[in-house]
């Protein structure tokens, strides 16, 4: 068991002086004090993690000290003991706060056992604030990656959005990161501490949707076999992420307005309606305007989804972000490997990385750097460590030896005008023609490029 601080408060010191042997002998650092006041003065100076404390004491309630203890130590779990006429005062304290209560005349083994219980319920707490940390700063907007003028747009809208708990609609091509910055609304929004439920709305058939995102009831449909929960009331509280909204039907989409707008939906098969309080978030890499047009998206919906519009741009156009992005999966990827020696990449390979055209946007390019990462041999990636699909392009980009500007204005003019007499046989006239130059022009230039006129004839 965990070596907890534990105060133990009663006038009685025969109680006083068994808990306080009871929970030493199991480890615990126990304090222990037979009046209210002295508690008080002890609970404000230390942080204890559980307090027992008896009902009835001679300066003041039992009440007293749980209120006080619960103020000053929120993660204080408070035990309350009372004689069996006192059973509906403790009731009462489970009500304001406290963990449980224990009877007199007290049982080693029950003290034992809420103890233990106790200190769990406080390393759980402690736990799910940990991971509740640990969520915002991995979908913190700060955390988001990007220094083009389009990616701080994205964050200053974020920054605003998430302060507000209107719905949002963002747009942008398949491995944009839509998802990325619907969580980074939800974890930086009042809404953090409730749950984020992404649905794939593409990756579930319109027959399925309807009872997947609202639920069914017993006997529904065939294999109905017991009541389900929907995705919407499991986000009541929270943030409702649909993704690909653009591919559900409209059937769906009259009944997904009318729980957008009225807070409430009627499960599958169920003529009673279930409210919710939820935030939506969608997204699309459709154009949502052009499938109005086209009948295949309903323009009531959109405009409800539509009130805060966030656009994604396609790593193509913000290359600057690039090599921010590979350093920051070169970091996540490099743990991943147990010898953890890749530590950083080439110029050239950063080079061919930036130039590439990413059609998959961030997800190819994190998945470029996963495959370098697992395949590098030094402690560098180099060209030879991408993906086929990136070092192709560089290796058919043609290579350009520099040379001074006059000489290489020579080489061309001279390369393409015996390319022009050789296809006219020699003949100036029809080059300078096809040149749309005059003969003597041809003529003069001739003579300067240093071409041998008579070795091009009739050739």
């Amino acid at each position: 068991m965990i070596k907890s601080k534990i105060l133990v408060i009663d006038d009685e010191i025969g109680i006083l002086r068994s808990l306080e042997m009871l929970l030493s002998k199991e480890g615990h650092e126990v304090t222990t004090a037979s009046r209210g006041d002295i508690a008080l003065s002890l609970i404000s100076e230390k942080d204890f993690e559980v307090v027992f404390t008896d009902l009835k004491l001679p300066d003041m309630s039992g009440l007293d000290i749980l209120t006080y203890a619960k103020d000053r130590i929120p993660s204080v779990q408070v035990i309350v003991i009372t004689g069996f006429a006192s059973i509906e005062t403790a009731v009462e304290a489970i009500k304001r706060g406290a963990y449980d209560y224990l009877t007199k005349p007290l049982s080693s083994d029950k003290v034992r056992i809420i103890t233990r219980r106790a200190i769990e319920a406080i390393a759980l707490a402690k736990e799910i604030q940990h991971l509740r940390q640990e969520l915002s700063q991995c979908f913190g907007f700060e955390n988001l990656i990007g220094k083009s003028p389009k990616m701080q747009n994205v964050f200053k809208i974020i920054r605003q959005t998430a302060g507000s708990d209107s719905n949002v609609l963002i747009t942008g091509d398949s491995g944009t990161g839509k998802e990325l910055v619907a969580r980074a609304i939800h974890y930086n929004s009042s809404r953090k501490n409730n749950r984020f439920v992404p649905i794939n709305c593409g990756a579930i058939s319109k027959e399925l949707i309807e009872a997947e995102l609202f639920g069914y009831v017993k006997g529904a449909f065939t294999g109905a076999v017991r009541d389900k929960t929907g995705f919407l009331e499991l986000a009541s509280g929270g943030t409702l992420f649909l993704d690909e909204i653009g591919e559900t039907s409209s059937d769906f989409q009259v009944k997904l307005l009318r729980a957008i707008q009225e807070g409430e939906f009627n499960k599958v098969g169920s003529p009673y309606p279930t409210r919710v309080n939820v935030r939506v978030i969608a997204a699309s890499n459709r154009n949502l305007e052009k499938a109005i047009a086209d009948g295949n998206f309903r323009d009531d919906l959109f405009y409800r989804l539509n009130v805060i519009s966030i656009h994604i741009s396609p790593l193509s156009q913000r290359r600057e972000d690039i090599p921010l992005l590979v350093l920051h999966f070169l970091e996540k990827y490099s743990k991943k490997r147990t010898d953890n020696k890749v530590k950083g990449i080439t110029p050239s390979a950063l080079e061919a990385l930036i130039n590439h055209n990413y059609p998959g946007n961030v997800r190819e390019l994190e998945n470029a750097i996963e495959y370098a990462v697992a395949f590098a041999h030094g402690n560098e990636i180099t060209t030879d460590d991408l993906p086929s699909s990136i070092r192709k392009i560089r290796e058919t980009t043609p290579k350009i030896h520099l040379k001074p500007f006059k000489a290489a204005k020579y080489e061309f003019e001279r390369s393409f005008v015996l390319a022009a007499m050789k296809e006219c046989g020699g003949n100036i006239s029809r080059a300078a023609k096809m040149l749309d130059i005059h003969r003597q022009s041809l003529q003069q230039k001739i003579k300067e490029l240093r071409i041998d006129f008579d070795l091009l004839k009739d050739k």
